[in-house]
């Protein structure tokens, strides 16, 4: 009797387990996440030092102006070259300047954000570089507190998902949300395609997420500030300038708008529709080229292309062409040759037909992890994770290598 009530018991037990420890169905995913790294607001703000220039490590923005280089040290500061030749460009100074990310030139006078604040140096004598103003806190959407954020550092994670109908996507997810006037008085230079600063004649233009910031800077040494102007779109990452227009990438499109009417308050004219995806864009000879990167912080899904615009009408764009890429950044084009940036993909370059007005490809460079490029007139300068290159393009069918400035990892 005792063995019987003892098997029927451990029979009642494995059907009360069995039915309470369901079998579930799990899998893993690689999630992206992108951690703020925070510097303190005191710190950032008394950084602004001048020293004898020292190697490239983490490079960010490039701008040209006269016979200079400038190359953004990230989070840290500005490098200046001297690129008279540039199979041998020299470093002359860095400028010390936590927090920076974006700068232009205007009559000698460097623009630069550091921190949410916006200063003026004086570089037009390199062995007396002086600060000689500073706007305070026109840029606050990066404050968390005391600290503010000066950059993001990409990891990805492993994460255990239950499966269900809606969640079997298993790709990378993320958890974070020159001038080109007529006319123009004032000696400016030209930034690459991922620059959130853009002039044109005597304003210079800020952008964010959300907002457009106008400043006249007739006197670079004090720029006046405008109101800033509500944008009607978020998530803007890019600033090009063409004629009197402004023209900016967003993870959703391009915005277009005319500082022609008002400089001091730019008009919204047109929105380019594409899939969600991080958007740098530039223009020439009134085409729009804008490359899309999906798989990444600007919550899409991995799907990347380069889309050409007809942006004769800005207020009446449209999509000409389009082609597949793999992880596109930053582009230049010099007549019809288009330089695309794809990262540890290499630099790659296409032939673009106007006439046809598509593109074909030509052949790549997959050695160079390149970031961003300027055309500057015969010289291609790439900013890439392992130096930065130089090439003479004055032939279409013979570019030739001119020298890497440092080597970094």
């Amino acid at each position: 009797m005792r063995t019987t009530i003892s098997r029927i018991l451990l029979s009642l037990t494995c059907i009360i387990l069995m039915n309470g420890c369901e079998d579930k169905c799990f899998y893993y995913i690689d999630r992206e996440h992108f951690e703020p790294v925070l510097q303190p607001l005191s710190e950032i703000k008394s950084s602004f030092g001048v020293q004898s220039d020292y190697q490239i490590t983490k490079p960010g923005n490039i701008y040209t102006y006269n016979q200079y280089l400038l190359v953004s040290e990230k989070t840290k500061g500005i490098h200046i070259l001297d690129n008279t030749n540039p199979a041998n460009p020299i470093p002359l100074k860095f400028i010390q300047l936590k927090g920076n990310t974006n700068f232009s030139v205007v009559n000698g006078i460097l623009l630069a954000d550091n921190g949410p604040d916006l200063i003026s140096i004086d570089i037009s004598d390199l062995e007396h570089i002086e600060l000689v103003n500073r706007e305070e806190n026109i840029n606050n959407e990066n404050i968390r507190g005391d600290q503010f954020i000066v950059d993001y550092v990409r990891t990805i994670k492993k994460e255990k998902v239950e499966c269900t109908t809606n969640s079997r996507n298993r790709g990378f997810m993320s958890d974070v949300s020159s001038s080109g006037g007529g006319g123009n008085p004032i000696s400016t230079g030209k930034g690459g395609s991922m620059s959130k600063f853009a002039v044109i004649d005597n304003f210079l233009y800020i952008v964010n997420s959300s907002e457009l910031m106008p400043f006249d800077v007739t006197n670079p040494s004090k720029p006046l500030k405008k109101l800033k102007v509500g944008l009607t779109a978020s998530n803007i990452e890019t600033l090009f300038p063409y004629k009197s227009y402004l023209y900016m990438g967003a993870s959703d499109g391009v915005h277009i708008y005319n500082t022609g009417t008002s400089k001091a308050s730019p008009s919204f004219v047109s929105t380019i529709t594409h899939f969600f995806g991080c958007d740098p864009v530039i223009v020439d000879k009134d085409f729009a080229f804008s490359t899309i990167r999906g798989g990444t912080e600007c919550r899409t899904n991995n799907v990347s292309a380069l889309n050409i615009y007809n942006v004769i009408n800005p207020s009446n764009s449209y999509q000409v062409h389009s082609v597949n890429l793999e992880t596109p950044y930053g582009l230049g084009i010099k007549d019809d040759l288009l330089f695309i940036c794809q990262g540890t993909k290499g630099l790659f370059v296409y032939n673009w037909d106007i006439n046809t007005q598509s593109v074909s490809f030509r052949h790549s460079y997959p050695d160079i992890h390149a970031f961003d490029v300027i055309v500057n007139g015969n010289t291609l300068i790439v900013t890439a994770d392992n130096g930065l290159f130089q090439f003479d393009i004055s032939s279409k069918d013979n570019i030739v290598y001119l020298s890497k400035l440092a080597e970094w990892n």
